[in-house]
């Protein structure tokens, strides 16, 4: 657009609605000149020719209100500079300068103040000053330079004045979209959360909906690392960002102090505190804000900015608030499902993964098996004669000894072993990478540390690389049976 290097000082309004403002003016300028010219009037005066310019600016009119939507800023200046030429005619043909005609000039020059601010207000604002200087000069009214700065001056004040108007009215309008559409990322963001049940892909969301609202260059979310010896981003916009870690006990960074005093906070790239990367930018900003669950800090928020910024706006820490409070429902959330999930394949009694679990891991054992080539071995494990201890000394006994028995067994296996209660008084055990020999030695000294004067029956087997989990679980029972009928309290090997 011709104009665009105006574009900050133009109104946000439509240029649809500017021509049919100035169509209206049209229209109330012939309007009101009609009304003139059927009241009394200077003898002086064209009276032909003022009904002339009546009936130019009533066509005038027509063309900005039926093709309103077509108008551009440049024909939007043409419309303008030809008012200020119907009102010089109606000036000139009143045959009086100091014309009550003369007020149309200050409706030219507001309508260019208003909608297209200062500058252009003022080249207007000059081609009134030349136009009404020039009819001033063919009327020869008394005072001509009186009345020429007279009028020229409560335009340009008038314009002034505005023009600040206008400046207001955009930057509110500004402020309420802006809060308008960082509401609308909040709510679009909640809804969002909802479809995640992990808080990396719950935090990745707040993370990109921090940075769409603050235009921001990057958005982490920082949380306790596990051994609780400091903070660490476990989602971020900018993959450099994410897995770094901020140690409590290093100098009191930005987003240390945020998490410990539960308080939002700014900080500097030229801070000594602030925490990478914002440390590794030329100049820079970051705001930090406390996640917070029951009163207690759960993560921070943080949004950075590679330019310099002094302090974040009122609207921007309160959406970024709201962002943060999302973020803690979903952490609370996804833990509160992962919590589930861990009941849900764990057995209460013993902590040992359940059936379920069971069979998840045996199927990634087996395929890792397939995939690497090394042995994988299967025993199942039952306790001779259990339900006799029950009968004779109660379930409560009976649970205290399945807790004993895990706690004793899972003492001497490997970290890869998987040891799983497959139900009631029956535990199955994958040793991946252990041959026959080396799983039954294994079987055995789990045998011999049985505690409370239990007696342990099992069947060992090996996978044989084609077969399905069901049937190597079966073959592992097929063998336990085999025990049980040689007499129990020993172990047999298929």
């Amino acid at each position: 657009m011709a104009f665009a290097e105006e574009s900050s000082s133009q109104t946000a309004d439509s240029e649809r609605a500017m021509a049919l403002t100035l169509g209206a003016l049209y229209f109330a300028g012939a309007g009101i000149g009609a009304l003139t010219l059927l009241l009394p009037h200077p003898p002086v005066a064209h009276h032909a020719g003022l009904w002339s310019n009546v009936a130019l600016a009533a066509i005038g009119a027509m063309p900005l209100v039926a093709f309103a939507g077509r108008f551009r800023a440049w024909s939007l200046h043409v419309a303008i500079a030809i008012g200020t030429l119907v009102v010089t005619r109606a000036v000139y043909l009143s045959g009086d300068g100091g014309s009550f005609y003369s007020f149309w000039y200050v409706w030219v020059g507001l309508y260019a103040f208003f909608f297209f601010g200062r500058r252009w207000g003022a080249a207007h604002m000059v081609l009134i000053g030349v136009a009404y200087g020039w009819v001033l000069t063919q009327v020869a009214p008394t005072s001509p330079i009186a009345r020429w700065v007279m009028t020229i001056g409560t335009i340009a004040i008038a314009g002034v004045l505005i023009d600040a108007l206008a400046r207001r009215v955009r930057q509110r309008a500004a402020e309420a979209d802006s809060r308008a559409r960082s509401l609308a990322a909040v709510s679009d963001t909640a809804h969002e959360l909802a479809r995640h049940t992990s808080s990396e892909g719950a935090g990745l969301v707040v993370c990109k909906a921090a940075l769409g609202v603050a235009d921001a260059s990057a958005a982490a979310l920082w949380e306790p690392v596990a051994n609780g010896t400091g903070l660490k981003a476990t989602a971020a916009t900018d993959p450099a960002l994410l897995g770094r870690a901020v140690p409590f006990v290093s100098s009191p960074v930005g987003v240390v102090r945020a998490f410990n005093s539960g308080e939002p906070g700014m900080a500097q790239g030229d801070d000594d505190s602030a925490p990478p990367p914002l440390s590794e930018f030329e100049a820079g900003s970051a705001l930090f804000h406390p996640i917070v669950h029951d009163g207690v800090p759960i993560g921070v928020l943080a949004v950075y900015w590679t330019r310099f910024r002094e302090r974040a706006s009122e609207d921007l820490g309160q959406v970024i608030g709201l962002l943060a409070a999302e973020a803690a429902i979903a952490i609370e959330r996804a833990a509160m499902l992962a919590r589930l999930e861990r009941v849900a394949r764990t057995d209460d009694l013993t902590g040992l993964p359940n059936r379920r679990a069971w069979d998840e891991h045996l199927v990634r054992e087996l395929a890792r098996a397939e995939r690497t080539g090394a042995p994988l071995a299967l025993a199942v494990l039952d306790l001779d004669r259990f339900k006799a201890y029950n009968d004779e000394f109660g379930h409560q006994a009976g649970d205290r000894v399945l807790k004993e028995v895990a706690a004793s067994w899972l003492g001497l296996l490997r970290e890869t072993d998987i040891l799983a209660r497959y139900g009631g008084e029956e535990f199955t055990l994958a040793m991946p990478g252990a041959d026959l020999e080396e799983a039954s030695e294994t079987i055995e000294r789990l045998r011999a540390a049985t505690p409370l004067g239990q007696r342990v029956s099992g069947g060992l087997v090996r996978w044989d690389g084609i077969e399905e989990a069901a049937t190597l679980v079966a073959r592992g029972d097929d063998a336990l049976y085999a025990a049980k009928r040689g007499g129990r309290d020993c172990l047999v090997t298929r």
